[in-house]
């Protein structure tokens, strides 16, 4: 009996645990049902663009670094064959001597013993046939020696020219990757904000004091604000970190390279609490990512994907050092 009133409840607890589950997924504002909010799209696009301005850079510095060694490649190639045509033009004309010698020298040399009687001037001419191919030598010599340094160069430089290429190529499809999750999530985020908020906030107006070149640094960095982040972009209407610094000090002069952590490394360094407006500020440990300092401790930059440049607070990314063209 006890067994059959065991059985007789199986069906009853079944049907119970079955609609505690159901309501449970059907909650409202459940995960299964509820679009992810904007601090969560937020969230996810800052560490989206924090793997992606990591890869930016990485890319920048791969492409510097490639165009320094195909340009070394190149420089190469033509002292090859600046120095193979030299080489052809000696060896053809020791040929043409040699040869000349060896076929008129030969019958010369005969009779100018019997006729003559005069061995000086047999080993005269016997010495010049000889001075002719060992000439010849030398000059095959060289060219061989000259050769094979040209290769060992040429192999090192080739295989640096290799990876370079082949470290672009990783980094291009890791940005690949990393921009198709932005997309998603950047639809996201748009859809949240204009719920949230209707409309994209205002551009900053700078009333600084900076003067001289710094004033003219900021004034560009901030004239640019609303244009949109894109990787390697240096203006005009898109940008990307070092793209925007690299920019902004240009228009007083300096050259700069197209890379954060080029440009940390080329300029002399300031402490956080000697910042003055126009000096460049890098963030993240791995000075990925750069900004121009505005004063009051605000920068303006392009931030990542899917953002525009803006002005935000110094305190709102890692602080890793500054400098100062």
């Amino acid at each position: 009996m006890r067994s059959v009133r065991t059985h007789a409840r199986r069906p009853i607890v079944l049907v119970s645990v079955i609609a505690a589950i159901l309501s449970v997924a059907l909650l409202p504002g459940s995960g299964a049902s509820a679009a992810p909010s904007l601090s969560e799209a937020e969230k996810q696009l800052d560490a989206l663009g924090v793997k992606m301005d990591r890869v930016n850079e990485q890319m920048n510095s791969a492409k510097v670094q490639l165009k320094r060694v195909q340009t070394q490649q190149a420089g190469l190639n033509r002292q090859l064959a600046a120095s193979q045509a030299k080489l052809d033009a000696s060896q053809a004309e020791v040929g043409k001597i040699a040869a000349a010698a060896y076929r008129d020298g030969g019958m010369r040399l005969s009779s100018s013993l019997l006729t003559n009687g005069s061995p000086a001037n047999y080993l005269d001419q016997l010495a010049a046939v000889e001075w002719l191919s060992s000439q010849q030598r030398d000059t095959i010599n060289q060219a061989k020696a000259y050769q094979a340094k040209y290769d060992d160069t040429k192999q090192r430089v080739d295989l640096q020219v290799k990876t370079a290429e082949r470290l672009k190529k990783q980094l291009d499809d890791q940005q690949k990757l990393i921009k198709k999750d932005q997309d998603k999530w950047e639809q996201i985020r748009r859809t949240a904000y204009a719920k949230k908020y209707g409309s994209a906030p205002a551009t900053v107006t700078y009333n600084g004091q900076a003067s001289g070149n710094a004033a003219t640094v900021v004034q560009f960095a901030m004239a640019q604000q609303g244009e949109p982040y894109v990787f390697g972009g240096s203006g005009p209407g898109s940008w990307d970190c070092s793209g925007l610094t690299m920019m902004a000090w240009k228009q007083v002069g300096v050259s700069l390279p197209h890379s954060s952590r080029q440009q940390y490394n080329s300029i002399p360094h300031v402490s956080r609490g000697n910042l003055q407006p126009g000096d460049i500020v890098f963030f993240y440990s791995d000075l990925h990512h750069s900004a121009i300092y505005i004063g009051n401790n605000q920068v303006v930059h392009a931030p990542t994907e899917g953002q525009t440049v803006q002005v935000e607070s110094i305190n709102n990314m890692p602080y890793a050092g500054a400098g100062r063209p």
